[in-house]
């Protein structure tokens, strides 16, 4: 690609979207990332309608100039708006933001990429919709989209987000527009009831690859149930890890479809919620151990934490707290129950307490509320505050986070680990050995994706400011990534970095997924890199 293809395809653009819908990529809104990458954007393309996505398209095939489409471009941790490869022209998909199709009946939405987390909740509660949204701790500022396509998770019913998705639209490489067959068969209305359609299932190419632009999804939304009710359990004892793992298990196996999740926290993850980071003692990054349990005695935080919510009738609830109990009981030191009215109950009490004390039981009631918030599938940053631990600048009250933006140091390492108690401690070895040895401090959440096996979200927080801490911070990634390989403990996605992972010529799914973008792509001028090897480079 050289200057005068992307100038005459700027130009073409510029012709499709007036002068507004092409802009300069400027550093703050694109080309800021927690993980500190820097890429070259030669522009930014902010498409109104698919119509428009379409002719962009055929405009970057005529001229062979790269593109990149964002849907938020809030991808924090894992590359945020930044394109995988040098060169890129972004495609700014926020403005594509309807909502349609929504059957109050059958529970199913039709959304755009720009449809954020936060947009779909006011739109349920403004048509009486009582559903949940299928929520995750990024914010209400992040796209629906966009993360069921990377198929991420939450703790609602529905807890895996693209098993969710039940239909696509997406604009192919050369800018005609892909439906499934049941839709172009004349069945749109059961196409977004039944997830598989007819055929072969080609949706699944728009999930982590790059062989169309999606720009409608239609979702299965999980209805709201009677009641949620929210279970807290600690054990103060390392060693009944190995216990603890199993049971969460049969958790699962015994409730299931009243509880859909639970996370294991670490107590170094638990203090990154309670207290600010130590700075002056920390040595070279890392808090000593005896520094962790000093903090985590005088915080009253136990070895491992637990959380899971309960979604069911009352009658159900009530039945289900009597096997927590039991199955529970004997591996940790304390099982709660909590909901809203005992949350609202405990923020009435503040009013009536001594000074310091009010405020130390208003911060953990804040905290629940906000833990509840999300269960009952309404969006808030709460958990976004892990991004700033270690650098980055809180915004004023009022004004929505934005990690990327702010200057926080994040990067996101997320591998599968089996549900059974010693791959759990082997995996806990090996965070807490490779972490530190790049100025990380190993905090670890487990968070099960189902009965079989979790997924493991450890934040590599650094400070972004600090050039060599972020190298150190990519060096980590790829440390814990080359040490979990050997240990049977991958990621299920990547970051903008990591994506050369998948660029291995002896792997099978290379080969055949680099024919079928060859195929639908020849030219690579979709997200090239992305997940699917390249073998054709257009850009600089």
């Amino acid at each position: 690609m050289d200057s005068t293809s992307i100038e005459s395809a700027l130009a073409e653009w510029s012709t499709i979207l007036g002068e507004l819908g092409v802009i300069a990529a400027s550093p703050k809104d694109y080309g800021a990332s927690t993980m500190g990458v820097e890429r070259h954007i030669p522009a930014v393309l902010r498409p109104k309608t698919k119509e428009q996505v379409s002719a962009l398209l055929q405009v970057a095939q005529k001229w062979q100039v790269a593109v990149y489409p964002v849907s938020t471009g809030n991808n924090w941790g894992y590359g945020s708006a930044n394109p995988t490869e040098d060169g890129c022209v972004i495609i700014d998909l926020s403005q594509l933001d309807g909502i349609s199709d929504f059957d109050p009946e059958m529970g199913v939405v039709t959304v755009q990429p720009g449809v954020t987390q936060g947009a779909l909740r006011e739109f349920l509660d403004r048509h009486d919709g009582d559903y949940l949204v299928p929520v995750t701790g990024a914010g209400p500022t992040c796209s629906l989209l966009g993360n069921a396509l990377e198929r991420g998770y939450g703790i609602t019913p529905i807890t895996d987000h693209f098993a969710a998705v039940t239909k696509i639209e997406a604009i192919l490489p050369d800018g005609t527009l892909y439906r499934t067959p049941l839709s172009e068969l004349g069945g749109a209305e059961v196409d977004g009831l039944f997830k598989w359609g007819l055929g072969p299932y080609l949706d699944g190419l728009f999930s982590q690859g790059n062989f169309g632009v999606v720009v409608s999804i239609t979702l299965a939304l999980a209805p709201a149930p009677e009641t949620v009710t929210a279970f807290f359990f600690s054990t103060k004892d390392d060693s009944k890890l190995e216990a603890l793992v199993p049971t969460v298990r049969s958790v699962l196996r015994a409730l299931s479809g009243s509880v859909v999740a639970i996370n294991l926290l670490n107590s170094q993850r638990m203090l990154s919620m309670m207290t600010p980071f130590p700075t002056d003692q920390a040595v070279e990054g890392v808090l000593p151990k005896n520094v962790v349990e000093d903090l985590a005695r005088r915080h009253g935080v136990p070895a491992w934490s637990g959380v899971g919510a309960i979604y069911a009738s009352k009658e159900v609830a009530r039945a289900a707290r009597r096997t927590l109990r039991r199955l529970l009981g004997p591996v940790t030191d304390r099982l709660i129950f909590i909901n809203q009215r005992k949350v609202d109950m405990a923020q009435k009490a503040t009013r009536l307490l001594p000074g310091k004390f009010a405020t130390k039981v208003r911060g953990m009631a804040d905290t629940l509320s906000g833990a509840l918030q999300i269960m009952h599938g309404t969006p808030n940053d709460v958990a976004l505050a892990l991004a700033y631990w270690r650098s980055g600048d809180l915004p004023q009250s009022g004004q929505p986070k934005n990690p990327a933006r702010d200057g926080c140091g994040l990067i996101w390492f997320a591998p599968l680990v089996p549900i059974r108690g010693e791959d759990v401690r082997r995996y806990i070895d090996m965070i807490e050995r490779v972490c530190p040895q790049y100025g990380i401090n190993p905090l670890i959440t487990l968070t099960t994706i189902n009965d079989r096996c979790f997924d493991s979200t450890v934040p590599l927080l650094f400070d972004r400011k600090d050039a060599e801490a972020t190298i150190r911070a990519n060096d980590c990634y790829r440390a814990l990534y080359q040490e979990g390989q050997k240990e049977g403990f991958l990621p299920y996605r990547l970051n903008i970095h990591a994506m050369d992972i998948l660029n291995n010529g002896s792997l099978g799914f290379s080969k055949l997924s680099s024919q079928l973008k060859a195929a639908i792509d020849p030219n690579y001028i979709l997200a090239p890199g992305r997940y699917v090897p390249s073998t054709k480079r257009t850009q600089v």
